[in-house]
């Protein structure tokens, strides 16, 4: 049994499932799972747990997430990504100053609607199945929390952002939101994800990587233990009788 983490770079073009999937199929006997779903679009940091590991995705989804961030401007996007299509468009195109006078509006706690094109549920079917059918029906708010926003890069009519954010947030919505702040339209072209609790792009897996054997010893030496993905929950340590009791069920 193999139990803890993969921190796999997952590369643009292909889904969250997608990769557990391959990953799945050269490790039958594992149980796995991912936690924070990244968009087919997007790349970067998306931690596998693997055996075990997997009782403590939950827990994960209480740390922060990095992105890097591209938006357009100008365009929005029925899917507010470049794969979708255009529906509304002007020629407002915001100074780098104006920029970056804006977006300390959006650091902390707010309420952000979800895009259309988004794995929420509404009435037990995922919103991007109903989007993908032209049905009609209503997106809530939620709340999210953005710790930091900074602007990297700044032309004409693109934009390179950092953030770092609470779970829940999608930087879709956030790029759509910033866009009509200046009552223009905004959508992303490019996401990456840099950092997702104690994992981080720097220290990643590419796909290829991760299974290119199928020998246990070479998997092996890329699963870091369970502890590694729990370093934000406090710790003790505890005697042997103390660890039994606690095993059991009983107070100590």
């Amino acid at each position: 049994m193999i139990d803890g983490w993969l921190n796999l770079n997952k590369p643009k073009g292909f889904s969250s499932a997608y990769c557990l999937n391959v990953i799945k199929s050269k490790f039958k006997k594992i149980k796995i799972g991912h936690a924070g779903t990244l968009d087919p679009l997007a790349e970067g940091v998306l931690p596998i747990a693997l055996g075990e590991a997997t009782k403590t995705i939950s827990l994960i989804h209480l740390q922060f997430k990095s992105y890097l961030f591209e938006i357009q401007w100008g365009s929005e996007t029925d899917t507010l990504d470049l794969e979708g299509k255009v529906i509304n468009q002007n020629e407002i195109y915001p100074t780098k100053k104006e920029v970056q006078s804006i977006l300390k509006k959006f650091i902390g706690w707010q309420m952000q609607m979800p895009p259309k094109f988004s794995a929420v549920k509404i009435n037990g079917k995922r919103s991007y199945e109903l989007a993908r059918n032209n049905l009609e029906f209503d997106m809530e708010k939620r709340k999210v929390f953005i710790k930091n926003i900074k602007l990297l890069k700044h032309s004409n009519n693109k934009s390179l952002f950092y953030i770092k954010c609470g779970t829940g947030t999608y930087i879709r919505s956030l790029a759509r939101d910033i866009a009509k702040s200046f009552d223009g339209f905004a959508y992303v072209t490019q996401l990456v994800r840099t950092r997702y609790g104690n994992f981080s792009i720097k220290n990643s897996n590419s796909l290829e990587k991760l299974i290119e054997k199928e020998s246990t010893d070479n998997f092996l030496k890329y699963v870091l233990d369970i502890q590694s993905a729990l370093i934000h929950i406090p710790s003790i340590k505890l005697k042997d009788e103390r660890i039994n009791l606690i095993k059991n069920g009983m107070k100590v």
